[in-house]
């Protein structure tokens, strides 16, 4: 490391300059992890397209009250093969209450 270089201390006769740079190698490897770790979260992260701050479902006014008296389920309509009418009429006959459609802006 370059603390090696730039204070030189002979300390029990032992070697100075670039034989004590094997003394770092732990540190170096331990560090080469940390960053590793740090870059697969990120990438990880970005990927996923992660945080998502907001959502178009939070502006919804009924959305106040899904941690209060019930759940809540929203279908996404990235599959090709979605139709509005199809999973409105699913959602029907399995007995939903306040289907709403809502759309993103």
């Amino acid at each position: 490391g370059p603390s090696s270089f730039l204070y030189p201390l002979d300390v029990h006769g032992k070697p100075t300059g670039f034989f004590t740079v094997p003394a770092f190698f732990p540190i170096m490897f331990e560090l080469t992890v940390l960053f590793a770790a740090f870059s697969a979260f990120f990438a990880w992260q970005i990927m996923n397209r992660l945080p998502r701050w907001n959502h178009p479902l939070f502006n919804w006014e009924r959305f106040s009250r899904v941690t209060n008296d019930g759940f809540f389920l929203a279908i996404e309509a990235r599959d090709p093969r979605f139709t509005e009418n199809g999973v409105y009429e699913l959602l029907e006959q399995t007995g939903g209450e306040h289907i709403t459609i809502v759309h993103e802006d």
